[in-house]
């Protein structure tokens, strides 16, 4: 006889055993999830992948386009600075032929109308004193002109120019105080300058802009210049005790005056900068190269 025991225990180990078939069947589900997985994945890799690459090439398009943009607007702004400096020349150009024309031959008609008047009152009789009064009318209206075209001519183009800067420079001082009462005072300069005549022009023309808004906003008493030349720069600094400009005026897109000077200076290669302290004044500094690289 067989022991009981034993056979339920060998009854119970074959019911454990799983059938030799499950695992296989199994195994190939699994499999075929994840190939199916796989696919799915590589499917998305390659959306991704195109999505990728289009927006790549959508950025070198606009990065191309941005460049080029940049380009045009760096060649457009070298060009309106071309023309800029070349229109600052002829103007300057027209300015000396007109003042030179004015004070020439308008001066030279003047004086010689100031000597047919003064030889017609030798001339007339002692007794027509109405025509005498006339007369003599006509000559002070003749100086009178005569002074306001020696001004004009000045305005356009001061004569003194062709002496050099520095001789301008004190000229103009001197006519400012006497025309505004401002107190003005050159501390210290060379004897002369090297910088060349275009270079003293620009020079002068922010000058003038300088005195200019003195008088207009700064409310000052007081003004001190000081010409300095170096063996590269001329620096020309204006220091006046006025209300002082601040940092917005000297920012603001309105201020037209103050981007005059700046864009003068540039196109000589040069710079200006603008510094304010309230109730204390405003100082100005002019540095251009004495020779310029092109």
């Amino acid at each position: 006889m067989c022991n009981p025991e034993k056979e339920r225990a060998r009854r119970n180990s074959l019911s454990m055993k799983p059938s030799p078939r499950t695992p296989k069947k199994n195994l190939a589900n699994q499999y075929q999830a994840s190939q199916a997985l796989i696919a799915e994945l590589e499917a998305r890799l390659d959306q991704l992948a195109g999505q990728l690459l289009a927006a790549d090439t959508g950025l070198e398009r606009e990065i191309e386009d941005r460049r080029r943009a940049e380009e045009e607007f760096r060649r457009s702004t070298e060009q309106l600075r071309e023309l800029s400096a070349r229109l600052q020349v002829v103007r300057e150009e027209e300015r000396t032929h007109i003042a030179r024309s004015i004070h020439d031959e308008l001066g030279q008609a003047l004086t010689g109308l100031k000597m047919d008047v003064a030889w017609l009152q030798k001339h007339l009789d002692p007794q027509q004193p109405a025509l005498l009064a006339k007369t003599q009318a006509m000559s002070d209206l003749i100086d009178t002109t005569v002074q306001m075209v020696r001004r004009i001519s000045t305005e356009l183009r001061p004569g003194i120019l062709d002496l050099g800067l520095v001789a301008t420079i004190e000229w103009q001082l001197q006519e400012f105080q006497t025309r505004t009462g401002i107190e003005s005072n050159l501390i210290s300069a060379p004897e002369e300058t090297i910088l060349d005549a275009d270079g003293s022009t620009a020079v002068f023309r922010i000058f003038q802009e300088i005195l200019t808004n003195v008088v207009r906003h700064a409310q000052a008493t007081r003004v001190e210049v000081i010409l300095e030349e170096t063996a590269t720069f001329l620096a020309l600094q204006v220091r006046d005790n006025g209300r002082g400009i601040t940092e917005k005026e000297r920012n603001s897109p309105k201020s037209i005056g103050l981007l005059g000077m700046r864009e003068r200076a540039r196109l000589r290669e040069g710079e200006v900068h603008f510094q304010g302290t309230p109730g204390q004044g405003t100082t100005v500094t002019v540095r251009l190269p004495l020779s310029m690289n092109n």
